[in-house]
């Protein structure tokens, strides 16, 4: 069976520990792709929910040390369940917060992929960066960013951008789809680790290629969604965006455009 149309038929449940102002956004893509968001604020379900759960999303973005006590416990009890982690250090290098919880998390808990913009990345990877809020300021090429990352923790990398690039044991993969106007939204990488981390569940664990299909997956639907617009602009990308994650099928893929593997 098609990856997509896996996605769709399985509706994989992922839970979602991620940025609060994305999550409206994040689950309604996830429900027009087909997967089956939930967004919980109580540690003591992890076990419950990871029992349950195909995939588990750690995302920083507004996190708080109470937020921390509950990213912790579910890593923990995804670790127990062997259920994949999608890991989004969202503003690492903006605050010694930031750096500290993604740090103290990454060391005590076993992921399958870690996925941030250029910026993130890089500070991740030990070098300096500058960071403008939680947007990538950098012109690193993503692929040297990604391998530095991947070197660093030996964990799958994935570095978003004009291209974005995996790195992983095998080496690297480099992907070319994409439109602008994911940059001009809240919350559009946020929504591609919750994505990432659905399509990584529907394989019980991580493999390179289905990062790659979902990566071109949210990027080819981008590209669908500006060109259903007359005046393509942000607010109206958003639900042409969601439309088309809940319309589009694996031969979308016959588009993409990747190098590697």
């Amino acid at each position: 069976m098609k990856r997509i149309e896996k996605l769709k038929i399985q509706s994989p449940l992922v839970v979602c520990i991620t940025n609060d102002v994305v999550k409206n956004f994040t689950a309604n893509g996830m429900l027009a792709a087909g997967a089956s968001p939930i967004m919980s604020g109580e540690k003591a379900e992890a076990h419950d929910l990871m029992h349950a759960a195909s995939a588990l999303l750690i995302n920083i973005g507004t996190a708080d040390r109470a937020k921390v006590e509950l990213m912790d416990r579910m890593m923990e009890a995804a670790n127990e369940k062997g259920k994949p982690i999608v890991f989004d250090p969202v503003g690492y290098g903006a605050s010694d917060f930031r750096i500290d919880i993604t740090e103290d998390l990454l060391s005590r808990h076993q992921v399958s992929l870690i996925k941030g913009n250029g910026g993130e990345m890089l500070a991740l990877s030990g070098a300096e960066s500058s960071l403008k809020g939680v947007d990538s300021t950098e012109q690193t090429d993503t692929a040297e960013i990604a391998d530095a990352v991947y070197s660093r923790f030996r964990v799958p990398a994935l570095v978003t951008g004009k291209v974005d690039a995996l790195a992983t044991e095998n080496g690297i993969v480099t992907m070319f789809n994409g439109h602008s106007l994911q940059g001009k939204i809240t919350g559009s990488g946020c929504l591609l680790g919750a994505l990432t981390a659905g399509f990584i569940g529907l394989e019980k664990e991580f493999t390179a290629e289905a990062v790659v299909d979902a990566v071109s997956y949210y990027n080819l639907c981008a590209e669908c969604a500006a060109a259903q617009m007359s005046r393509p602009a942000p607010g109206t990308f958003i639900s042409h965006l969601i439309d088309e994650l809940y319309l589009s099928e694996d031969r979308l893929l016959q588009d993409r455009t990747v190098k590697g593997l």
